[in-house]
């Protein structure tokens, strides 16, 4: 990328760094120069930078080769590790209950999934907090469980998208930025190996078929599978090359960059010489060699093997090997017997394969040359650029798989996309005699969202340095109701009662209790409306239980004998006529109603007069006429004192007894008070009975005449003579 139309392209792998300056026209791409260049170290492990110096000299080291052929050289394409790489499909819902959706509605569900996909994978991952969602493809949308190509403008009850989203750690951009920003270089455009490598050997006219494509380097096998016209799976393996290279060094003793020297030797020529560390030189037939690694890349091929059946579900129907590990011995056949494939379907592809090529150069026609010319083949077709805004004054930096938006901005600022749009109001939804009937909340209000002060949607296409401002929508308002705003159609019944206007209302039930029209609704309750006709359900609610108009029996035992009383119930006249409680009544009846006594039976009403009558006799004192009754009976009810007045439960149990009376001559002072009367000059009291004199214990009986007088000294004397 010298001038306008140059490209600089870099592969930076476990075992070399290669790269690329090339011109891209509509006839294809043409190499001008290239330089490769191995790591003193093994400053790469399984494709992740290690050691950012030592791999900032490689690079700047490769950079003046090229240099030195096309001149100075600044901004570069390169490729992130595909062993980084993870993928996570996640679905969202709404609810739209027959909302019109709108192209930003579409956009917020998309985005929601993104961010479940995130959550998502910080479940399953520890350090998910460090992955960056570098891209995302929709898989479909649904809308009331039926596939859809698009939900803009379209109206249901439930919507859904699921995607598939991409995410990178930071560090493997960050390891990459800071390798380069050491060389001198700056990352123009980024695309990952795997893609690197399908877009060079599989165009998209290719993609129909179901091919697995897999780039074999020095430390991971990364892996993409095709079908139905796209890419469906991206994968990785931390195995490759390096597996069989440490497999020679323990085997033959020898130290790493021997065994790796040795491996490549091995299909060049029939014997390979070497050394091991001990100093001991050795000679052996490449074939033997060759032999003694099967298990080893048996091993290999079974991972890999076992990666794709994953990814795609089944064996594809071809398998491209790529990268330099693809040229491992053996390795081809025992992928093509693990996955069922004849050998001729599994094949290694160098950069001779790709069409666009247009100049053949032998440092680039090995499998080995294929991601760097991917690369940069997709600085053209598929760049990755980055650039930096601001999101309510936060920086946010975004890599460009595709022309980056607003959305994609809120989405790197950890942006709650749900709350953009504010969710619309719950519904209240209520059965009303098993029909059901839905209320409605409010609609939410859309965010307000500008991009360096102007008005924006998500889709925007936004530029380096924009500044993006967002106000979250408000939330609808949950639906509310009154239980009269679902009632079906009443009319009240006016009637009198004992000459009152009175106006009968529906009963109300909300959940099987009693409610009044102007109680609140209350989500998934069932109402019922009944209103009360016949006398019997009507008269509870005018305050006349129905019980008080039944006649009624009370049962009771007195000194041993069963005995009841009857007590009557209230009466009822509808316009002046006796009728049956199960009547009906008509707007306009006259209701007359005349309540039962509520005084419960009392003991005297079970007595018999002999019972509860006291013992009397009259006499005569003086001339005067003198009654004398006798105790009052004793009465218990259920072993309790009482007296006729007590009220009686039924089958209570009453006990009376009449005790013997016998009244005497000093029961009359109760009722004559003598005293008062006695003379001054009183000698003594005369006391007779029926002309008999008497004293105060002589008994009386019914119809005794009796003399009670004071007697003076003169009246005494005067009796002497």
């Amino acid at each position: 990328m010298t001038g306008s139309d140059m490209i600089f392209a870099l592969d930076i792998g476990t075992r070399s760094v290669l790269g690329l300056v090339g011109r891209y026209s509509e006839q294809g791409f043409e190499v001008i120069a290239s330089a490769q260049m191995e790591h003193a170290n093994r400053a790469m492990l399984d494709g992740q930078i290690h050691d950012v110096v030592q791999v900032a000299d490689v690079i700047s080291r490769v950079k003046q080769q090229l240099e030195m052929q096309v001149g100075p050289l600044q901004k570069v394409a390169v490729a992130a590790a595909g062993r980084a790489l993870k993928t996570v499909r996640a679905k969202v819902e709404r609810e739209i209950s027959g909302e019109r959706l709108t192209k930003d509605h579409v956009r917020v569900m998309e985005l929601s999934a993104v961010q479940q996909a995130e959550r998502d994978l910080q479940s399953v991952t520890p350090d998910a907090s460090r992955y960056h969602c570098v891209g995302y493809t929709v898989v479909h949308y649904m809308l009331d469980d039926s596939p859809i190509g698009s939900l803009v403008d379209q109206l249901g009850i439930m919507a859904s998208v699921e995607i598939i989203a991409t995410f990178l750690p930071r560090i493997v951009i960050d390891s990459l930025q800071f390798a380069l920003e050491r060389s001198g270089l700056e990352m123009a455009a980024l695309t990952l190996e795997p893609i690197a490598a399908i877009n060079a050997l599989i165009p998209p006219s290719m993609r129909k078929l179901n091919l697995a494509l897999v780039d074999i380097g020095a430390g991971t096998s990364d892996i993409a599978i095709t079908s139905e016209g796209t890419v469906t799976a991206y994968g990785m393996v931390p195995v490759a090359g390096d597996e069989v290279t440490e497999a020679l060094s323990h085997k033959y003793l020898l130290d790493f960059p021997v065994a790796e020297m040795v491996k490549r030797q091995l299909l060049l020529h029939a014997t390979v010489r070497f050394t091991d560390v001990l100093g001991i030189p050795y000679e052996y037939a490449s074939l033997e060699i060759i032999q003694a690694l099967d298990s080893v890349v048996t091993d290999l091929a079974s991972k890999i093997a076992n990666e794709i059946r994953q990814l795609n579900g089944r064996a594809p129907q071809a398998v491209m090997l790529v990268g330099g590990g693809s040229q491992t011995p053996l390795l081809p056949e025992r992928l093509a017997d693990l996955l069922g494939l004849p050998k001729e379907r599994v094949v290694i592809r160098g950069a001779d394969a790709i069409d666009k090529l247009l100049t053949k150069q032998e440092p680039l026609s090995g499998p080995d040359a294929v991601t760097p010319v991917g690369i940069a083949l997709a600085a053209v077709t598929a760049p990755i650029s980055s650039v930096s805004i601001r999101v309510n004054g936060q920086a946010v930096r975004l890599f460009e798989f595709r022309q980056v938006t607003v959305g994609d901005a809120l989405l790197s600022a950890d942006i709650d996309l749900r709350k953009l749009h504010g969710r619309p109001g719950m519904a209240l939804t209520v059965e009303v005699h098993g029909m059901v009937k839905v209320l409605r909340g409010t609609l939410g209000t859309p965010a307000l969202l500008t991009v360096n002060g102007h008005p924006a949607h998500l889709d925007d296409i936004i530029q380096h340095g924009d500044e993006i401002e967002i106000v979250e929508g408000e939330p609808g308002k949950d639906a509310q109701g009154l239980v009269a705003d679902v009632l079906p159609e009443y009319h009240p019944l006016p009637i009198q009662v004992n000459g009152e206007a009175r106006i009968i209302q529906p009963v109300i039930r909300m959940n099987n209790q009693i409610v009044e029209a102007d109680t609140p609704l209350v989500d998934r309750a069932e109402i019922t409306l009944h209103m009360p006709e016949a006398l019997i359900d009507l008269l509870p609610d005018l305050g006349y239980p129905i019980a008080s108009f039944r006649e009624r029996t009370l049962s009771a035992t007195v000194n041993g004998q069963q005995r009841s009383v009857r007590m009557k119930g209230a009466s009822i006249l509808v316009n002046g006529e006796p009728i049956p409680l199960h009547t009906v009544v008509r707007p306009g009846d006259l209701l007359q109603i005349e309540q039962a006594t509520s005084a419960a039976p009392a003991v005297r009403d079970l007595l018999l007069p002999e019972e509860s009558e006291r013992q009397t006799i009259r006499i005569f004192v003086n001339g005067k006429s003198l009654q004398l009754w006798g105790p009052t009976p004793v009465i218990e009810v259920n072993g309790e004192p009482a007296d006729e007045q007590t009220p009686l439960d039924d089958f209570s149990t009453v006990t009376v007894r009449r005790n013997v009376w016998t009244p005497v001559f000093s029961d009359i002072f109760q009722h004559v008070h003598i005293d008062r009367e006695r003379p001054v000059d009183a000698v003594d009291l005369r006391m007779e009975v029926n002309g008999e004199k008497a004293e105060f214990s002589t008994p009386l009986a019914n119809g005794d005449r009796i003399i009670l007088e004071w007697r003076t000294k003169s009246l005494k004397e005067a009796g002497r003579t």
